[in-house]
């Protein structure tokens, strides 16, 4: 389920756009299951 949500962003980075990005520069992306409510992030780490 996760991969079916993130492939938006994927494509969204393949067409040259950007992603939207939090305050701490965190993107994050939540799960669309209506039963549990997963909040994926993705940090870059240096």
């Amino acid at each position: 389920m996760a991969m079916h949500v993130a492939f938006v962003y994927a494509d969204i980075l393949r067409y040259g756009g950007t992603m939207p990005r939090m305050k701490d520069g965190a993107i994050t992306f939540c799960c669309p299951d209506a039963d549990v409510i997963n909040i994926f992030e993705i940090r870059k780490e240096s």
